[in-house]
């Protein structure tokens, strides 16, 4: 990835009627870099995708590319492609002629565009399927071929709306990987639109959390899971618990704090929290929890509680905990070492924390 930036979205507004799709938009990305707009539907991630393609207008602010303002510039003129969530593979065309297809309008001759169509898909690890019909590939090859006909044209930045989606989970991860490693080999941007957390962990350099068309967060991903800026960040990139806290006193860059149920601990402050205060509300992922029948040893802070629920998820078990003068459950996730459930509804138990499990996620609201 380079520090040099390829684009850039300065104050940019998007409007459908009276409805503000996406407000005030600024964000710069790199060259080589691999970056991901994640969050609700509904939120604008997809319309920001579509403006920077140029197959969205916009009524304030400018969008660069490569330095070059694109407001005159029509989509087919950007250097930018787009792999969409239907894929649009041509039923009628086999592979060669569905990667190629766009290469009919750049003058090329037909040795030219077998050999770029051939590379492509060597790219894509699909060489050799030139002659495949369309309707015998499987979801996963259909992908890799709308990747192949967006690569074959050699933009700068590659744009993904929800490339993945359609596919089911064990080839979605397998996908993931590769789309990654295929990003890293090419040194192309890629910019990719989701509403999976995980997936956006996993493939990307930085991530940008969008909400009702403003983008709260751009961070990377270990950043966005341990220091959210709020509780609606912290609760869309993973698990959490929340719970209120009173902050008693400040030392440099820690914060001791009074948190209910817990009792005093002491924080690391949170440089990204939007603002700050004497009433806060701090997280603890669900993971960051000890659990067990005793008082477990070495922790800084303790609750005990009743089992009101377990959910098995195979990998991992997740006990649901009730404890008093706590409006809801404490959620405590397990790695399932020996494929058994420890702990059964209606047991009591002991919860323990560490101060540096305990994230600052900024004054309450109101």
């Amino acid at each position: 990835m380079s520090d040099q930036n390829i684009i850039e979205i300065t104050g940019v507004e998007k409007r459908f009627g009276s409805f503000v799709a996406v407000s005030d938009l600024n964000l710069s990305l790199k060259e080589g870099e691999f970056f991901s707009l994640l969050g609700p539907s509904g939120c604008g991630k997809t319309t920001a995708l579509r403006m920077i393609a140029g197959f969205q207008d916009y009524e304030k602010g400018e969008i660069r590319i490569g330095g070059q303002l694109m407001e005159d510039i029509p989509a087919n003129k950007r250097p930018t492609n787009m792999v969409f969530q239907s894929y649009a593979i041509f039923p009628h065309l086999d592979v060669g002629d569905n990667v190629g297809f766009g290469l009919r309008k750049l003058g090329l001759s037909r040795k030219e565009m077998r050999e770029r169509v051939s590379e492509a898909l060597e790219m894509v690890e699909l060489g050799g399927l030139e002659r495949r019909k369309a309707s015998e590939l499987s979801g996963g090859q259909r992908q890799r071929v709308a990747l192949a006909r967006a690569l074959v044209m050699r933009p700068k930045v590659l744009l993904l709306d929800e490339p993945l989606s359609a596919l089911d989970k064990k080839l979605r991860e397998n996908m993931q990987l590769e789309m990654r490693r295929l990003q890293q080999k090419l040194g192309i941007t890629f910019v990719m639109v989701t509403h999976d957390q995980y997936e956006a962990m996993t493939m990307s350099d930085r991530i940008g959390v969008m909400f009702a068309g403003q983008l709260k967060q751009v961070d990377r991903p270990e950043q966005l899971y341990a220091r959210p800026c709020n509780r609606e960040v912290a609760a869309f990139i993973g698990g959490m618990n929340f719970l209120n806290a009173r902050v008693t006193g400040e030392n440099g860059d820690t914060l001791s704090v009074d948190v209910d149920g817990f009792g005093p601990l002491v924080v690391q402050k949170n440089p990204n929290v939007l603002a700050s205060g004497t009433d806060i509300l701090v997280g603890i992922r669900p993971e960051q929890l000890e659990i067990g029948a005793k008082q477990p040893d070495g922790y800084d802070a303790y609750l005990q509680g009743t089992i009101s629920d377990v959910a098995f998820y195979g990998e991992s078990v997740h006990y649901y905990v009730r404890c008093e003068g706590l409006d809801d459950a404490i959620v405590v996730a397990v790695p399932n070492y020996f494929h058994t459930v420890d702990h059964k509804p209606g047991e009591p138990v002991w919860l323990g924390v560490q101060n540096a499990s305990v994230i600052d996620l900024g004054a309450r609201e109101q």
